[in-house]
């Protein structure tokens, strides 16, 4: 694969290289194309950088029957977060539930490959995100405290199905934006303030100087989550404030929540299913509203999105096409694919 090849490389193991390229381009299938291989020459640039640091790796430092925390070392972010996951399923499958706390650790991809792999395990996931950044404000304030922090859910159903729940509790996700601009797109009014603290839909007004600042989404209570993230992913963690991050003038450095529990613990799993297949059910039967055709649950479009990916192919801008060429180029990996 030719994300393995690039990372491998760059001097990523062999495994982990497979790892991340598998998840990179699970992200694309699914269309989240800022968590994609379009990441890679950026990451490529942090290890070379020192910042990234490959000769470390995650360490565990704190465990007890139910509970663990990881220091990600500023390892390679999913190796991390993906092993913080893995052990949290294996304690809930001991004990009913597991929670699993990483700090220090590189970006961390997209937050729904963890918590369905939860969901994989027939339990419930839920995952949270420092992500070490400052681009968002609190409600009624124009300056940043934390980053466009994400959080998610994975709920098991059956055929693999899952109800999955991942969103950045920002108006809209740094990866996104960047692909909107890189695309010429329309940026859509109510997600940026300028420097000024004046709303804008120019990102060169939002990058300034003086830098604006992304919204937090759903005014108030977005605002309300985007704190707890912070919470969860930076403070339980041993992260810390985004803001001390952000203000060594370094890369993000995210810190993780990671929980799963057994559904069995409350509810027989045959049972939890067949509720969650009436729930929905009784969901996509509702009258669309207008300007609707149908009701999507949760992950249903992402889906759809792969099955159309995987028998059409995934779109890649130009932009992000030319940084991994000049990437594979300036690491020599030989025959890149062609684009069609």
């Amino acid at each position: 694969m030719f994300a393995e090849k690039l990372l491998s490389s760059a001097g990523v193991p062999p495994e982990d290289s497979q790892l991340v390229a598998r998840l990179l381009l699970k992200a694309d299938l699914h269309g989240y194309a800022g968590h994609g291989i379009s990441r890679i020459p950026s990451y490529v640039s942090r290890i070379r950088a020192g910042l990234t640091r490959l000769q470390e790796r995650p360490k565990l430092i704190r465990e007890g029957k139910t509970t663990a925390v990881i220091d990600g070392n500023h390892y390679i972010g999913q190796v991390a977060a993906y092993e913080g996951m893995n052990l949290a399923i294996t304690k809930a499958k001991e004990h009913g539930v597991g929670i699993v706390c990483v700090f220090r650790s590189a970006h961390v991809g997209r937050l729904a490959d963890y918590v369905e792999l939860a969901a994989e395990n027939r339990m419930i996931g839920m995952a949270a995100v420092s992500v070490g950044s400052g681009n968002i404000p609190p409600y009624g304030a124009m300056e940043p405290v934390t980053g466009t922090n994400p959080m998610a859910y994975g709920i098991p159903a059956k055929n693999g199905r899952h109800i999955t729940l991942d969103f950045a509790t920002a108006a809209i996700s740094m990866g996104e934006l960047q692909r909107k601009v890189a695309k010429g797109e329309v940026i859509a009014e109510g997600i940026m303030l300028d420097g000024h603290g004046r709303p804008t839909t120019d990102f060169n007004a939002f990058k300034g100087p003086p830098r604006g600042v992304i919204l937090p989404f759903g005014s108030y209570k977005g605002s309300g989550l985007n704190l707890i993230t912070e919470i969860l992913g930076g403070l339980l963690t041993g992260n810390g404030l985004g803001r001390e991050w952000w203000n060594k003038g370094g890369p993000a450095i995210n810190g993780v929540f990671l929980q799963a529990f057994c559904v069995e613990e409350f509810q027989p799993l045959e049972s939890f299913y067949e509720k969650v297949d009436e729930l929905t059910a009784f969901a996509k039967s509702r009258k669309p509203a207008p300007g609707f055709e149908e009701i999507l649950l949760p992950g249903e479009r992402s889906r759809r999105k792969a099955e159309k990916h995987l028998k059409e192919g995934v779109e890649i801008d130009d932009a992000a096409w030319s940084q991994l060429m000049q990437c594979a180029s300036e690491l020599k990996v030989k025959d890149p694919p062609r684009p069609l």
